[in-house]
């Protein structure tokens, strides 16, 4: 009688709790976005072997997704699937929630995922792309979409003990790549300001769109312009939330879908940088740097 009765007491009890998963041996839960290939692949697969992590591989593609964690999982990996778009503020609130709900935390956020017309047709993926357009989706989903996700994560990162946010940028968003000096030291400013940034990058798009982008100061590629928009964002939120590692990594030009794998850099080598900025010991702290192979590198001087 007695042991019915606990049983309807559990019972009840697991109906009313929320739908959470018992962490268990998990200590950090991680989200890496873009993360069914590449180097988010490789990050996810590094961060999903450390004993402790738990990693979330934040995919738009759904079916793409689910076969990256079937596949890291036979690897022995701590993964799961989170749909994720970038261009959709649904999507990322509907993410975001998960992970509360699910994990009811999130250490580590690595901002992976990026569009990049290195070709118009992205290697004859897509219609012809003019340059104009070209800026319009790159700039919503690698700055804006970046952003947005990193801003309806903070409240969860900032109840982590140890919270990282890893952007990943690249050598294409030197701040040399800006031609005129008055956009370098806009960019570069220890005083800029959020609301400033997203007002460049508007800005940047409007130029585009118009063909006047040149005669204003900004160069002919909306991949690069974006990256540059990563980094200061990286250096604002490191000086905003003093209690988070907010870092930005150039990881080198990776052999990978984005360049028709013509980069000559495995993008396992890529990834070291990130997992290890992901992984470092709570007593070691760096933030709103730009690291290149394990170094901090000047940015404003590349």
């Amino acid at each position: 009688m007695h042991n019915k009765i606990l049983f309807y007491v559990v019972f009840i009890i697991l109906l009313v709790m929320p739908s959470t998963v018992a962490l268990g041996s998990i200590s950090r839960v991680a989200l890496v976005t873009g993360s069914n290939k590449g180097i988010g692949f490789e990050i996810a697969k590094k961060i999903g072997s450390e004993k402790g992590m738990k990693c979330i591989l934040g995919c738009r593609n759904e079916e793409l997704g689910k076969l990256a964690v079937e596949a890291l999982e036979k690897e022995g990996c701590d993964v799961s699937f989170l749909k994720l778009d970038l261009e959709d503020l649904d999507s990322i609130h509907n993410a975001v929630n998960t992970i509360r709900d699910t994990y009811g935390k999130c250490d580590v956020l690595v901002n992976n995922a990026a569009v990049c017309f290195n070709d118009p047709t992205l290697y004859g993926k897509v219609p012809h792309t003019p340059f104009a357009k070209q800026a319009e989706i790159t700039v919503k989903t690698n700055f804006q979409g970046t952003l947005a996700l990193t801003q309806a994560l903070l409240p969860i990162l900032s109840q982590s003990d140890s919270p990282r946010i890893i952007n990943i940028a690249s050598s294409a968003g030197r701040l040399t790549i800006l031609p005129s000096e008055e956009r370098r030291d806009q960019f570069s400013s220890n005083e800029l300001t959020l609301e400033e940034l997203e007002g460049y990058m508007r800005e940047f798009v409007v130029d585009a769109q118009n063909g006047s982008h040149l005669a204003k100061g900004w160069p002919n590629t909306g991949y690069g312009v974006s990256k540059v928009g990563i980094i200061a964002m990286t250096r604002i939120l490191a000086r905003e939330h003093p209690k988070i590692m907010v870092n930005s990594v150039d990881p080198g030009y990776c052999r990978t879908d984005q360049n028709n794998n013509q980069g000559f850099v495995p993008p396992e080598r890529g990834a070291l940088t990130p997992f290890l900025l992901a992984t470092l010991s709570d007593d070691q702290f760096y933030s709103g740097l730009h690291w290149y192979e394990e170094k901090a590198i000047n940015w404003t001087y590349q």
